[in-house]
């Protein structure tokens, strides 16, 4: 996986959430420390930790509220949560490329 480039500016209180989104996929694929990848990203491995953290909530949390019961249900739930995730940055990344 390429390595994502840091954007130059912050926007308001924080990175973009595509940029946080690819430097944690990278994190995840590239096998090294999150301090390692941190420092080649520019960031710190606290916030690459915690944008980790909070992707893995995104995805969870929709799920237990819905009282989901068995474990075929929440597999093909969590499937689907990550499915509509990903349209949705694609359909962002599409509306950034035609602007």
């Amino acid at each position: 996986m390429e390595r994502p480039l840091s954007p130059a500016i912050k926007k308001g209180n924080g990175y973009p959430r595509e940029f946080r989104e690819e430097a944690v996929r990278y994190w995840l694929n590239s096998g090294k420390k999150a301090s390692a990848v941190a420092v080649e990203l520019g960031v710190s491995g606290w916030s690459l930790n915690r944008w980790h953290k909070e992707m893995e909530q995104e995805v969870r949390e929709p799920i237990h509220t819905a009282g989901v019961a068995s474990n075929g249900e929440l597999s093909s739930s969590l499937n689907a949560l990550e499915l509509a995730k990903e349209n949705g940055r694609l359909r962002r990344e599409v509306e950034a490329l035609t602007r």
